[in-house]
């Protein structure tokens, strides 16, 4: 399915870094894929296969001076599409965060320490919109209930290290979404929680999206979760898509064998 006004285009995407043997080495090779308005897609594979180099690239988040990068990212803005790979470092800026943005992998380190939840998700605001701090406190506690933290007006003062992991990772979707973006990246936003604090994740996930109408790219390498949550998925095996099509083509009508080596590693609940 390709997406005719899609929110998130990536056309032959080429990801290369420097190698001492080899003049480039490719880790990511001509990736193909879209996203549209309140469509969850997944990019799911083993670790290495390319799926969070890919996520950064929209992002824009590559060393210019290290980093091969060719073909084309283009983002759905109020100003019109623009693609990623032809924006300078300020261009880039103005589109974090506020057009797409992004949960970080780690919800134990992606926080800084020393300042306040209030404070963080203020800053992440105020970068976007000239308000003032009480008014990005606000915004802040605003954004705590919505992604179900209780007493929002007291943990907005708290510190990071004062909210459980499944808690930190609610303020990370919390940042992600303080400036309404069209499009959200999930960078294995399950990853270190426990199965209930999982669930609740997803499935808080999925009402954001319903409310925000938003498109969700979702990294994992948990085909539990892409079936859970998403409605297509691509699969991804050393640097490349081998395989893309609705979630529940992949599941029970897999083309490529590495998809049908992921599923047959899945363990059964019948033991066989």
């Amino acid at each position: 399915m390709t997406n005719q006004n899609p929110l998130l285009s990536v056309k032959d995407v080429v990801i290369g870094i420097p190698h001492p043997r080899r003049e480039t080495l490719i880790i990511v090779n001509k990736a193909n894929f879209d996203i549209g308005n309140g469509e969850m897609v997944g990019i799911v594979g083993e670790s290495g296969s390319g799926k969070t180099v890919t996520s950064l690239s929209i992002l824009g988040l590559h060393n210019e001076k290290r980093t091969h990068l060719s073909g084309e990212i283009n983002i759905s803005t109020d100003s019109g599409t623009r693609d990623v790979i032809a924006l300078s470092e300020k261009e880039l800026r103005l589109l974090r965060g506020k057009d797409v943005a992004m949960i970080f992998q780690d919800p134990m380190s992606s926080l800084h320490p020393y300042y306040s939840i209030g404070n963080q998700l203020s800053e992440a605001h105020r970068v976007h919109h000239k308000v003032s701090k009480s008014a990005g406190i606000a915004r802040a506690v605003e954004m705590l209930d919505l992604v179900g933290i209780p007493e929002p007006q007291k943990r907005v003062r708290e510190y990071p290290h004062q909210f459980s992991g499944g808690m930190r990772q609610r303020v990370m979707i919390a940042m992600a979404l303080i400036n309404n973006p069209r499009i959200l990246i999930a960078d294995e936003p399950t990853t270190a929680l426990d199965v209930t604090v999982q669930a609740q994740i997803l499935s808080l996930l999925n009402d954001l999206q319903k409310e925000f109408n938003m498109g969700i790219l979702l990294i994992t390498h948990d085909l539990g979760v892409v079936a859970e949550v998403a409605d297509r998925v691509n699969v991804m095996y050393a640097g490349k898509i081998v395989e893309s099509a609705p979630v529940a083509d992949v599941y029970y009508r897999p083309l490529a064998p590495y998809t049908m080596g992921l599923l047959a590693s899945i363990p059964s609940v019948y033991g066989k």
